[in-house]
């Protein structure tokens, strides 16, 4: 429990280096600080004003109904290399604990959030009036809804374990999903005037729907195939005859001549030596890598947040009586 502590108070202090708003914790182990430290991410969400930050202890739950414009920031995701079923990567938090799931609801008054590095059940945006704009979803594991109108909503080096649709007739434009990996159903069949796909990943056989919004699909990889009337599709790689040919799109790919297929849950979807998808994208004039690895924003593994982290940490085991010197070796790293 010392060690805990000890390495979660020295996370926190080199998080509040940064220049946030104030900065609230959620689900700290220590001694609780008046005005920072909250059970649940209701509770601080409730304390904080617009533009804070709130930062999710491993553990921590996501479940939250937002109606402001705050910046959460978890530890991550796939942080254990032991676990069998999502076998995580090593050396990237000395906690290898995530956030637990529950769900995110975005109601009126939270645009202009950020959600950053963290394990959600699901993103609902569900505001009562007007149109939620300009939000982040970023390095986070989940899946999500659309039921009211949205603008400008990015999805950035995401994993979707489940399916991300509009359960809805509303309107949403400039959807945005960069180097995201899909596991399950992706339908946006109806309700999006425009949206763009880059550097994104399928990993199932569902047909994508993108019904008649003005869809621009580049540097994907798929499995599965894509429906759409008004969708421009550029430098993706199918396993199959899912992309149309020219505009740079490659069919009949084996998906073990792209990929790896070793490693931890996401490193392994890494390009193999020969992939057909080295260099087979474009980013603007510049040749790039087709996949998440690729374009301006390549994925992080694990969803590593852009704060510092402990990376490594010993120290005695056991407990220390009081009063003695106890020595404490860290590793340090600051992320992009």
């Amino acid at each position: 429990m010392k060690k805990k502590l000890f390495l979660l108070s020295i996370a926190a202090t080199l998080i509040c280096s940064l220049s946030f708003a104030t900065i609230r914790r959620v689900g700290f182990f220590g001694p609780a600080v008046s005005g920072v430290d909250y059970t649940t991410l209701q509770l601080a969400h409730n304390a904080a004003s617009t533009g804070d930050t709130i930062m999710m202890m491993p553990g921590a739950s996501m479940s939250c109904t937002m109606s402001k414009g705050l910046v959460i920031i978890g530890p991550g995701y796939f942080l254990n290399p032991a676990d069998v079923s999502t076998p995580g990567n090593a050396d990237l938090q000395a906690n290898t604990n995530t956030t637990a799931a529950s769900g995110l609801i975005f109601q009126t008054g939270s645009s202009n959030s950020q959600i950053i590095g963290c394990n959600v059940g699901y993103f609902s945006f569900d505001n009562t009036t007007g149109t939620l704009s300009n939000i982040l979803i970023k390095r986070c594991r989940t899946f999500g809804y659309f039921y009211k109108s949205t603008s400008n909503i990015t999805f950035q080096q995401c994993v979707f374990y489940s399916q991300v649709n509009n359960q809805a007739t509303s309107n949403h434009s400039n959807l945005m999903f960069l180097n995201c990996i899909f596991e399950s159903t992706f339908d946006f069949s109806n309700g999006v005037s425009s949206g763009l796909l880059s550097n994104c990943i399928f990993l199932t056989s569902n047909n994508a729907g993108l019904g008649s919004g003005a869809w621009q699909v580049s540097n994907c990889i798929s499995q599965g195939g894509f429906t759409g009337t008004n969708t421009v599709y550029n430098n993706n790689i199918g396993t199959s005859t899912q992309f149309p040919t020219g505009n740079g799109n490659q069919q009949n790919k084996p998906w073990n001549t792209i990929f790896t297929l070793t490693g931890s849950y996401d490193g392994k979807y890494a390009l193999k030596v020969g992939s057909p998808a080295i260099g087979a994208g474009i980013n603007g004039v510049a040749a790039t890598d087709c996949g998440i690895f690729g374009g301006t924003t390549p994925y992080r593994l694990s969803g590593i947040p852009s704060v510092p982290t402990i990376y490594s940490l010993t120290s005695p085991q056991g407990t220390i009586p009081a009063g003695n010197t106890v020595q404490i070796n860290l590793s340090t790293r600051s992320n992009n």
